[in-house]
């Protein structure tokens, strides 16, 4: 791509979004500042995850300006989750992002703790609300002699502020996989972003 970009083409007013704690406890994309953006869809797939499914591409480039890939772009309704940033010429950015959609979720986390007359007790040590992006890892379908059983992966992909453990009991509040499901296994070595398996199983 050229390094220079007329400036009539930043013609979509995006927002900068940052995820923070608003409420102890809440956490949501807040917007920091509008940024005037060109944004062209592409077909390709954007690999944003690295256990789960990509999502759909989009080429961004915005005027230089305090943006790292802990951020994340909003035009209109669409989320873009932020994959690359490169310099273009002195004076833009070349982002690179996937296109997707965010979920509602809360996360609990139980422990178990000595009581009175020694008897265990639970007690919750964690709960949170938060923003994510949901994608399939894979379906799985096995019939057996009386009924059938699936079982369902999926990757919830959140920034870096959120941090769960395997055992966590995490509620997606919406969208077509809203439920509960447990964390299975936990990815934090990328430093902008962590992704968790999860699994749901239950009888159809």
């Amino acid at each position: 791509m050229a390094d220079y970009i007329d400036a009539g083409k930043l013609n979509k007013a995006a927002q900068v979004l940052e995820l923070r704690e608003t409420a102890p406890g809440v956490w949501e994309w807040t917007p920091v500042r509008r940024a005037w953006a060109s944004i062209t869809f592409q077909s390709k797939t954007n690999l944003f995850s690295k256990v789960g499914i990509g999502a759909r591409d989009a080429a961004v480039i915005v005027r230089r300006q305090p943006l790292t890939l802990h951020h994340a772009l909003r035009w209109g309704d669409t989320h873009l989750f932020l994959t690359s940033i490169v310099p273009m010429g002195r004076n833009h950015l070349e982002v690179d992002a996937a296109v997707v959609e965010t979920v509602a979720c809360a996360a609990v986390r139980t422990e178990d703790t000595v009581g009175e007359n020694g008897r265990p007790v639970h007690r919750e040590a964690m709960r949170v609300t938060f923003p994510a992006v949901l994608t399939e890892k894979y379906v799985r379908y096995e019939r057996e002699d009386t009924h059938a059983e699936s079982e369902t992966a999926y990757v919830l992909v959140t920034g870096k502020p959120i941090e769960l453990k395997e055992g966590d009991l995490v509620t997606v509040r919406e969208g077509p996989a809203h439920g509960t499901y447990h964390v299975q296994a936990a990815h934090r070595l990328d430093p902008y972003k962590s992704e968790y398996e999860m699994a749901w199983r239950g009888d159809v």
